[in-house]
């Protein structure tokens, strides 16, 4: 009798355990709608998200994305995605977020240099303008397997907001 109870307790305990483990991770878009809905003074820009299907607006086409992120050609790490999601301002404007969630923790590496390239390209391409703090104060962040392009008006504040809902 006295086993049986503590093969229930184990069991019960091992279940818990389980289900604190077990914790659902917050999609591309769930993480881009924090970073937006905490950016102050928000430009008018364009959602992209990896899930949208071709007809729908918030399809990221291979020829934009190329522009984006691989220098002219498709970047190979895509690949290594579950999930992306992109604010692009529309406006002539450097506010932008992007979102990508790795298969593996082994893989933001790579996310993350291709994030720095973007960076740099919009650092220089802001350097002389009203705008230049924005793109000076950005940060490429990963936190477990999501990686993050912060170009915002205060880069602390939205980290904050991603941290929130990763």
């Amino acid at each position: 009798m006295m086993y049986k109870k503590i093969l229930l307790l184990f069991l019960t305990a091992s279940m818990l355990l389980l289900c604190a483990c077990a914790k659902e991770h917050a999609t591309a878009a769930q993480v881009l709608d924090a970073l937006v809905a905490a950016e102050i003074g928000l430009p008018a820009g364009q959602f992209y998200l990896s899930a949208a299907p071709e007809d729908d607006a918030a399809y990221l086409s291979p020829e934009l994305m190329a522009a984006l992120y691989g220098e002219g050609e498709l970047p190979w790490q895509l690949s290594l995605l579950e999930d992306y999601g992109l604010f692009l301002s529309t406006a002539q404007h450097p506010c932008e977020f992007a979102v990508f969630r790795t298969r593996s923790r082994s893989d933001t590496d790579e996310i993350a240099a291709m994030c720095l390239t973007r960076l740099d390209t919009l650092r220089i391409h802001y350097r002389d303008t009203q705008y230049a703090s924005y793109t000076q104060n950005a940060r490429v962040v990963v936190i477990g397997k999501y990686v993050l392009l912060l170009i915002s008006s205060d880069t602390e504040h939205a980290l904050r907001a991603a941290e929130r809902v990763i």
